[in-house]
């Protein structure tokens, strides 16, 4: 079995929305998020991801960073899951609904909102084997990620969050899905590393930070949605995006890859804050 937690499978999807954030997108999230943990919550999620590492001792160190993307290839073989990782809010409608935007596929799963929950009450439950907790574990690290990306929470007329919409940016001919998953931190910055020192060291000096953590996943799903509604599909006649759309678009991935992180967090010292049932 290959070693999961450090190989990221880039394969497309063709029918479906891509890989949220990517692989640099959801690393930065998740080191946000491990930046603002709590050391018990911190302990408790290193000895969880440990149990999945062959080998592992008391010094073996994980971060969240390097299982950020676990979700994705496990998704490449787990048809089931594909419908887990967004939820199709109609760009035309502001409110969920979740008969119809989760409605569960027979083969594929239902969406995001669903799928957080469930990882949510497998984590927190101590009775589980910790093999199932690890992996639900993995799951928020990555779905928390991908609501935050505004094209996993809206389709516009069928176009499957953007993946169907071609433009140009900077030149390159590129679908706007991957703009907003990979391209616009690519062109920020080399590395993902360098994303996280330029929020730590910009976005979040100075802010107040406690009203960012407050919401629930359906919350984040339509506060990401109407960003898209508002910015993403701000495309210009030709589709030639470049520094005008780069530069209004920016401030909204900062914004939202900070705010995963922030909530990321929350959620997990909420989730694994010790009780009398699972210390």
């Amino acid at each position: 079995m290959r070693i999961i937690w450090l190989v990221f499978l880039a394969a497309a999807l063709p029918y479906e929305q891509a890989f949220a954030w990517g692989q640099e997108g959801h690393s930065i999230v998740a080191e946000l998020a491990e930046h603002r943990l709590d050391q018990s919550t911190l302990e408790k999620m290193r000895l969880l991801l440990k149990t999945d590492i062959p080998g592992a001792t008391p010094d073996t160190r994980v971060s969240l960073g390097s299982i950020a993307s676990w979700a994705d290839d496990y998704r490449a073989e787990h048809d089931e899951t594909r419908n887990w990782h967004f939820v199709n809010i109609p760009y035309d409608r502001a409110t969920f609904d979740p008969q119809v935007d989760c409605k569960a596929d027979a083969k594929f799963g239902d969406c995001i909102i669903n799928a957080i929950e469930r990882s949510r009450i497998t984590l927190a439950d101590c009775s589980k084997a910790p093999a199932e907790r690890t992996q639900a574990l993995k799951f928020i690290v990555h779905f928390i990620g991908d609501i935050h990306q505004p094209l996993h929470d809206t389709d516009r007329n069928g176009d499957h969050g953007g993946n169907d919409v071609v433009v140009t940016f900077f030149g390159k001919s590129v679908k706007l899905h991957a703009i907003w998953d990979t391209d616009i931190i690519m062109h920020t910055v080399f590395a993902w590393g360098a994303y996280v020192t330029r929020l730590e060291t910009s976005w979040f000096t100075g802010r107040d930070l406690a009203g960012f953590e407050d919401g629930s996943p359906v919350d984040w799903a339509l506060e990401s949605h109407q960003f898209a509604r508002e910015v993403v599909y701000e495309i210009p006649d030709g589709a030639i995006l470049e520094m005008n759309y780069y530069s209004k678009a920016l401030p909204f991935v900062d914004r939202q890859l900070a705010v995963a992180g922030i909530r990321l967090a929350k959620f997990l010292k909420d989730t694994l804050k010790s009780t009398t049932a699972c210390p």
